[in-house]
């Protein structure tokens, strides 16, 4: 696989998931509701949230920044950037299965985003063992 490209769909892809979560974060967090973002507050009826605040400041200070950090340390190519990106791969996976073990299946949304915390944990860990066998 050339080199260049994989680094750089890597870092398309951790950039796509924290700008994402960064962006449904923010709509969650002013219209704690969900109507903006095509959602009801009941879905939340069998969760410990009553509405979509919390769930939001989750999404977009962990899922939305921790990717936005990792992308930056990715183009910096900072030593810990892999496992910052996997780490946060992992998290959205977490993320995702709490959402449809709390609320169900609601959207191509959730495996879509399951997948795409799984390219980025995966592609994490291909570059730290490439990198480990060159040093």
């Amino acid at each position: 696989m050339n080199t260049k490209l994989s680094r750089k769909s890597f870092i398309v892809l951790e950039f796509f998931n924290g700008l994402s979560a960064l962006a449904g974060g923010f709509g969650l967090m002013t219209n704690p509701d969900g109507k903006a973002l095509g959602l009801d507050v009941h879905m939340l009826s069998g969760t410990p949230f009553s509405s979509f605040l919390i769930p939001g400041i989750v999404l977009f200070v962990v899922n939305g920044i921790g990717n936005s950090v990792g992308t930056v340390l990715s183009l910096r190519r900072h030593k810990m950037a892999p496992y910052i990106a996997a780490f946060f791969g992992f998290v959205m996976m977490v993320w995702i299965v709490s959402q449809v073990a709390w609320i169900g299946y609601r959207s191509f949304l959730q495996p879509l985003y399951f997948g795409a915390g799984m390219a980025q944990l995966i592609m994490a860990y291909i570059f730290v063992v490439k990198n480990s066998k060159h040093q």
